[in-house]
């Protein structure tokens, strides 16, 4: 059995699990959040409602009421939400419906930044392009990126496949083109969470990259590093005058 964490928001296994007084708390073996599910209680006499059937093999648990029984006392409070819940032979979640190219920004944007665009600018505001001179097959994502992007519309919503893309990407240098990809999509669908969340990402990587390198190495490492150039320096600098001193006492 599956549920949909609401902390990283994947479809995770439930693996661990308690069940006390009624209160179901489960653990996201992705991410650690605890999640609660527990039967609606809005009337102490009340029967316990059954689970209401969703599409796609889809089950919604109640929500806790108020006064519904505390989490389990060794483990930390865990929210209080819906579980959504998911069987095994519930069908997959069907391929992103695509308008249009998806490796090019469509109309009112800019065809480089993929920023929106002015009707009166004959260039974009955002990266300067002047619109006149623009090269599409210069924009265009390397073969390895295109086949990649479009293995990835088919699990559009699956983020595990978002995360293996990124990290590909990222050893080969493509974060820029990957990040387009991602703002042609928001250009196209502007309250996709996945492309939303995915945008983000690639800011937030390129963001911990720049700054690991502008950093440079430590105080510590540095004053090593000094010490070491400077002893070898001297060393080098001792056998030349030895090898002169030599030269010096056999020709006299």
């Amino acid at each position: 059995m599956k549920y949909q964490c609401e902390s990283c928001d994947r479809l995770v296994k439930v693996e661990t699990y308690v069940l006390e007084e009624h209160a179901l708390a489960v653990a996201c073996p992705a991410c650690g959040a605890w999640t609660q599910a527990a039967p609606s209680l809005s009337k102490p006499a009340s029967p316990r409602p059954a689970p209401t059937p969703a599409h796609d093999g889809v089950e919604d648990l109640a929500v806790a009421a108020p006064y519904a029984a505390p989490p389990p006392s060794p483990l930390a409070r865990p929210s209080v939400t819906a579980l959504r819940v998911v069987r095994p032979d519930a069908p997959a979640a069907a391929p992103l419906a695509l308008d249009g190219d998806p490796f090019q920004a469509p109309p009112g944007h800019c065809p480089k930044c993929v920023a929106p665009m002015r009707d009166d600018a004959g260039a974009c505001s955002a990266c300067g392009l002047v619109y006149a001179n623009f090269i599409p097959d210069e924009h265009q994502p390397s073969e390895a990126l295109a086949q990649e992007w479009r293995e990835l519309l088919e699990t559009w919503h699956d983020w595990d496949a978002h995360d293996r893309l990124l990290s590909q990407v990222m050893m080969r240098g493509e974060m820029a083109m990957v990040g387009r990809l991602y703002r042609v999509r928001l250009a196209r669908a502007p309250n996709d969470a996945q492309a939303l969340r995915g945008r983000d990402e690639v800011v937030r990587r390129v963001t911990t990259t720049t700054q690991l390198i502008s950093d440079g190495p430590s105080p510590a490492l540095g004053l090593k590093m000094k010490t070491a150039v400077l002893s070898t320096v001297l060393v080098v600098s001792l056998v030349l005058l030895l090898v002169l001193f030599q030269m010096m006492r056999a020709s006299f």
